[in-house]
């Protein structure tokens, strides 16, 4: 991500996590964020649901333009989910 995005990140997790008790847990690995509004565009992915941009971003859910509400948008999130869970998983 661009450094305006990532420097903004770097100190706007800390700040929610002094005032959110496990927001920034260590054990975490994954931090969403949630708005009040729709995209007005949708975010580029492809068949594996990855960012063809930004190599390992997942978009998903209202905020990227791939849903129109809270159900499609968690279903959204759990399908991606499902597939980065299964790209990702340590073999047996």
């Amino acid at each position: 991500m661009p450094p305006f995005v990532t420097s903004v990140l770097e100190r706007a997790l800390p700040y929610w996590g002094r005032r959110i008790h496990g927001f920034d847990d260590p054990a975490v690995c994954m931090t969403g964020v949630e708005t009040r509004t729709s995209a007005p565009l949708r975010m580029g992915r492809n068949e594996e649901r990855v960012s063809p941009t930004v190599g390992g971003f997942y978009p998903m859910g209202e905020g990227a333009g791939y849903a129109g509400g809270i159900m499609s948008a968690a279903l959204d999130g759990a399908e991606t989910a499902i597939l980065c869970m299964a790209k990702y998983a340590k073999p047996n």
